[in-house]
């Protein structure tokens, strides 16, 4: 194989992973000589990585995309993460995101309320420029940039954002470089499991730096996920006349040369592609093992509806939030042929 094909495939790999497109991948690839289309991340990295994953907030409602990511551009020490404007029909992704994922104290007179902190420890505001709104991990190098927002809007979310934290009784604790002593005692008081889930931080990381395979080799209507245990689980739902093409997704992760360090087991699979049955709903399960055998890292639930069942209510909302009618049209069909007569 020529370089010129490598570098050619390569760039497709990164297009399809991170939704950037072919050329801007190309360029990448062709600055970053040797550099894999999809680099890991340090285990540092990982860990804050991963914290954006988990609090993201994407899956909870209807995004213009899956998850709630537009693109993500991955390089060896830093992660780009364009995140969506809209969570649902009504509320602000960004603001959503950013609540979820910045440390505070509660004060307040309930006792209850006060023994954790809200968003995530560690996790630091670092600024807000032209290029996006900068987070850190307090004592590291870690960096994840997340873009969509004009700078002046980051500013005003952060700002809203820092009032309602003392109407609330929260103390911020995103500007300290280090951790707060709150902070620390939090971590120390059960250091094991802290220490298991950054070792297993990669997982995350590896999936966020390929989020887009949800909607470029696979077309769901809907992605939801959440941890389960040091891993994570899937369920992606398909409209009936939808194929899921689940094997495309699991050769991507799992691209002997550029993809995750898994294993993946197809551990039921009933998607017949005829209506036999009267279209009943089809349902495939994927669990994804890493190298070292360690079972159910990764589950993945497709889930393609029945025949004639109504997705009425799914397609206004992700028109609400902005979802591209190309990819509707994909994704969701009968209602956008439906729409568009």
């Amino acid at each position: 194989m020529s370089h010129g094909d490598l570098l050619t495939q390569k760039a497709r790999y990164r297009a399809r992973c991170t939704g950037i497109g072919h050329q801007p991948g190309l360029q990448h690839l062709q600055a970053f000589q040797g550099q894999d289309p999809v680099p890991a991340a340090s285990h540092d990295q990982a860990r804050l990585e991963t914290a954006v994953f988990e609090r993201l907030g994407g899956t909870i409602d209807y995004c213009a995309h899956p998850a709630g990511i537009a693109r993500v551009h991955p390089s060896a020490d830093h992660l780009v993460v364009e995140v969506d404007p809209k969570l649902g029909p009504e509320h602000s992704l960004p603001q959503h995101c950013l609540q979820a994922l910045l440390p505070t104290q509660y004060t307040g007179p309930d006792e209850n309320e006060g023994g954790e902190p809200g968003g995530i420890a560690g996790v630091r505001l670092l600024g807000v420029d032209a290029v996006g709104l900068h987070l850190g991990l307090a004592g590291t190098d870690a960096r994840v940039t997340l873009t969509g927002p004009y700078p002046k809007q980051w500013r005003t979310i952060v700002t809203e954002h820092r009032a309602s934290c003392y109407d609330d009784n929260l103390v911020p604790l995103w500007g300290t470089p280090a951790l707060t002593p709150f902070e620390s005692a939090y971590l120390a008081a059960d250091p094991t499991w802290w220490k298991e889930q950054a070792d297993h931080a990669w997982v995350a990381s590896g999936l966020l730096r390929r989020i887009a395979l949800f909607h470029t080799v696979t077309k769901p209507y809907s992605i939801k996920y959440w941890p389960h245990g040091l891993g994570w689980r899937f369920e992606l739902r398909y409209e009936h006349d939808v194929p899921m093409n689940h094997e495309a997704l699991v050769a991507h992760l799992t691209h002997p040369v550029w993809g995750m360090p898994l294993r993946a087991t197809r551990e039921h699979c009933v998607c017949k592609p005829c209506d036999c049955d009267k279209g009943a709903e089809r349902t495939c399960w994927y669990t994804f093992d890493t190298a070292g055998g360690r079972r159910g890292e990764i589950g993945i639930h497709f889930r393609r509806a029945r025949a004639g069942r109504d997705t009425e209510h799914e397609y206004e909302r992700l028109v609400a939030a902005g979802a591209d009618p190309k990819w509707l049209a994909q994704a969701l069909p009968s209602h956008h042929q439906r729409s568009a007569a």
